[in-house]
């Protein structure tokens, strides 16, 4: 009787505990901005994702390889700190790489098997870039061939409605994280929020609706902003990038540039539940706390499965204005997070 009402709260309870994943990306760039594996707040996370590897032949190599000791160090931390050290595969621009391994499925398996071994990894997420609804059905048979070998998978997709349909079977896959971000682009005539929170409650709702089971759904959040050049707001038009890296700011450094008096007039767009901060010079689209706690709550409020930070390098460290700190209020309350 007692084995039964064990079972009986551990069946009731799963369904709770698969919605407080928080997971973090550590991108292999991101030792270009001095952040390291000792920056990391482990305890914040219950996962994290190491970016990029790609299959290449019967081997899968690092896509930077002078950053394989910060990749070595990460999964020392991750492993001391007790949460899952996961390392995400292909990713935007390496598109090609996993075509190969779509061709080679049984050479891509012996390659992770022996990766895995080696680094004594826990699994890794398959992520096919940019791709249509043939490529989604070959990254989902890719990721159950690896499942099938007994090995951890998940795999990460453009929020793209037009792919929720082309997923097929994902019984065998941990998680299916969605991209839900650039909607923003220097492309479009006016600007748009670089991740819009209504579209996204939409998206994940559309992969819901055509047969992923929503525990196993994560929405993948932009830790960064995007800048416009004169523009004067959502919807305006603009005259192309603005200040940063092409167009892009950490978050951080985005509420480094509040601290500046009367420069930016900074808003919560409810019709979007997303922030934007205008200046004489240039418009920034961006996500903030409200906009963190939407998306949280839409995770929480309808059992999806937790919510993914790209990047943790973009992120304050100060817990008061950490957007991670406030997404792990809502999924994680019972962390302390006044502590590193």
């Amino acid at each position: 009787m007692k084995k039964f009402l064990l079972f009986f709260i551990l069946l009731c309870a799963a369904p709770l505990l698969a919605q407080n994943n928080v997971i973090g990306y550590f991108p292999h760039w991101a030792q270009y901005s001095q952040f390291t594996p000792a920056d990391v707040r482990y305890n914040f996370l219950t996962e994290i994702r190491y970016g990029y590897v790609a299959p290449s032949g019967s081997e899968i190599i690092f896509v930077d390889e002078s950053d394989k000791d910060n990749f070595l160090d990460l999964v020392k931390r991750a492993k001391d700190a007790k949460i899952k050290i996961t390392v995400s595969v292909g990713g935007l621009g390496n598109e090609s790489f996993m075509s190969e391994a779509y061709s080679n499925p049984a050479d891509f398996v012996k390659a992770a098997l022996a990766f895995k071994k080696e680094h004594g990894i826990d699994g890794f997420e398959l992520d096919g870039g940019a791709i249509d609804a043939e490529a989604a059905a070959s990254l989902v048979n890719l990721a159950n061939e690896l499942a099938g070998a007994g090995i951890a998978v998940s795999i990460a997709v453009l929020g793209d409605e037009a792919l929720a349909s082309a997923l097929g079977d994902v019984s065998k896959i941990e998680l299916v994280s969605l991209w839900l971000t650039d909607e923003a682009s220097a492309n479009e005539p006016v600007v748009k929020a670089n991740s819009n929170n209504v579209s996204n409650a939409k998206i994940l709702a559309a992969f819901a609706a055509a047969g992923v089971a929503k525990n196993k759904l994560v929405p993948i959040v932009p830790f960064y902003g995007k800048t416009f050049y004169k523009a004067k707001g959502l919807g305006s038009s603009h005259e192309g990038i603005g200040s940063g890296n092409e167009g892009t700011l950490p978050y951080k450094d985005i509420l480094e540039r509040f601290n500046r008096p009367a420069v930016y007039e900074v808003s919560f767009d409810e019709a979007s539940q997303s922030e934007v901060a205008v200046s004489e010079q240039e418009t920034i689209v961006f996500n903030g706390i409200p906009s963190m706690q939407a998306i949280a709550n839409t995770v929480k409020n309808n059992g999806y499965g937790g919510v993914a930070a790209f990047d943790l390098s973009g992120d304050h460290k100060e817990p008061i204005v950490s957007i991670l700190v406030s997404i792990g209020q809502i999924l994680r309350p019972n962390v302390d997070y006044k502590k590193r």
